[in-house]
């Protein structure tokens, strides 16, 4: 075979694969399901979606929050509009910190698979990036659902800014 079309040959192979291998972070682009929200606008559901816009930590309506301040588990389910091979999950949390106990994600096939569990170890007070992170699955994700713990600060709403999915295609 011709040197230089070895050569084209090769690089069309290898920036082909880098190309699947880029990491894609992406925010959420609609929200599938929610357990409950605390209001039609503000607090709403679809205030988690596209790029963070609570910047303060506290009670903002910018931010998704379940209806009731404690009780059972709450849960948002949010997709995105590629799906990828997923290894991670950002949750912006903007007031109640601490309060993420699961992540699952959903298949194009809208299975659910448990990617995530454990404690939450994020801090008050401040507006964080909580990131759960997992091996690649083997299968591509649509959308995540987010399981909080209302009852991890009893004197505080749990809330949700903004949620990102980290993946390759």
């Amino acid at each position: 075979m011709n040197r230089p079309i070895l050569a084209i040959l090769l690089s069309t192979l290898f920036s082909s694969a880098s190309a699947q291998d880029t990491l894609l972070k992406q925010w959420a682009s609609a929200v599938v399901t929610r357990s409950s929200e605390y209001g039609a606008d503000s607090w709403a559901a679809k205030q988690v979606l596209g790029e963070p816009n609570t910047m303060t930590y506290g009670d903002n309506g910018t931010a998704w929050a379940s209806a009731t301040q404690n009780g059972v588990a709450q849960s948002i389910t949010v997709s995105f509009k590629e799906p990828v091979y997923a290894s991670a999950v950002l949750v912006r949390e903007t007031f109640g910190n601490g309060f993420v106990t699961r992540i699952f994600a959903i298949d194009t096939a809208g299975a659910l698979h448990q990617v995530w569990a454990g404690q939450d170890k994020t801090q008050p007070n401040y507006t964080v990036n909580f990131i759960a992170t997992f091996p690649k699955t083997t299968y591509l994700v649509k959308a995540v659902k987010v399981v909080i713990d209302p009852n991890h600060n009893m004197s505080a709403y749990e809330e949700i800014d903004a949620i990102q999915l980290h993946g390759t295609k």
